[in-house]
């Protein structure tokens, strides 16, 4: 009776001890599964800082005017282009998308790093707002008070904008006295038409300032090509999966076999 139950006691340590092993066995399973998981993920669609800058150099026609330099993890570059007159910025932060995995002190799951970028633009543009004309025979305080009220309501239109005034100033015409010389029109007429023609080359002068702004804002070549040309592909020269192999397989045998079948009919 005693050996009895001493065996019972051996057979219930013994199961116990399996238990255990079966346990960690499992986990030795799960693991490995896990790491072939993990070698699984494609890792060539993983762009990296120069490829995403040659992206945009070649994009947007940039021009560096720096190698770049670093801020803890974010890069930061400058450059140009031409048809902005201003600064641009490449800005690139690196991150951990996903942390490695370890078991038993072995590293079964790889960290993935993830680069966020953006590309912005910092420059200054002037446009003419208003060209307001006055009367010659009005008085300076009234034309001041004037001029400040526009400038208040352009500044509250445009609170980040600065803004400057340009005066315009003509001589009157002076009138003559004597009696040897006629004009066809009275005095007041040739004034009126004076101030009609300095506001229109006052027009035509803002129209000319707009039209250089604008200027600088014209579609390039690279622009038309874009819309012109088909989409690169740009999945092309890229390792494709075991899944995208199969499916691209399948699709050109479908097409062989329907163009076969086509052939085959009278």
């Amino acid at each position: 009776r005693q050996q009895y139950n001493a065996n019972l006691t051996r057979i219930g340590e013994l199961k116990a001890e399996l238990a255990e092993w079966q346990k960690k066995q499992k986990e030795y399973a799960d693991a490995k599964q896990e790491a072939a998981n993990d070698n699984d993920v494609p890792t060539d669609d993983y762009y990296r800082i120069p490829a995403i800058m040659q992206d945009c150099k070649t994009a947007y026609s940039l021009s560096w005017q720096d190698g770049g330099s670093w801020n803890g993890y974010t890069f930061v570059r400058k450059a140009t282009m031409p048809n902005i007159d201003g600064e641009i910025t490449f800005k690139a932060t690196i991150s951990i998308a996903r942390k490695p995995k370890y078991f038993l002190g072995i590293k079964i799951h790889r960290a993935i790093v993830q680069i966020s970028w953006e590309l912005t633009s910092q420059y200054t543009d002037t446009y003419v707002a208003d060209v307001l004309t006055f009367d010659p025979d009005l008085p300076e305080e009234e034309k001041e008070r004037i001029v400040n009220e526009r400038i208040a309501e352009i500044a509250r239109e445009h609170p980040s904008c600065k803004i400057t005034t340009e005066y315009a100033r003509t001589t009157p015409m002076e009138d003559t006295s004597t009696g040897e010389v006629y004009h066809l029109l009275w005095s007041s007429d040739r004034l009126e038409i004076a101030r009609e023609v300095d506001s229109r080359i006052t027009q035509i002068y803002a129209d000319l300032v707009s039209l250089e702004k604008m200027m600088h804002y014209k579609r390039s070549i690279i622009d038309v090509l874009k819309d012109v040309l088909p989409d690169l592909n740009m999945d092309e020269g890229r390792r494709l999966t075991l899944v995208e192999e199969c499916h691209d397989r399948w699709v050109e045998n479908a097409r062989s076999l329907r163009s076969g079948r086509k052939e085959e009919r009278p």
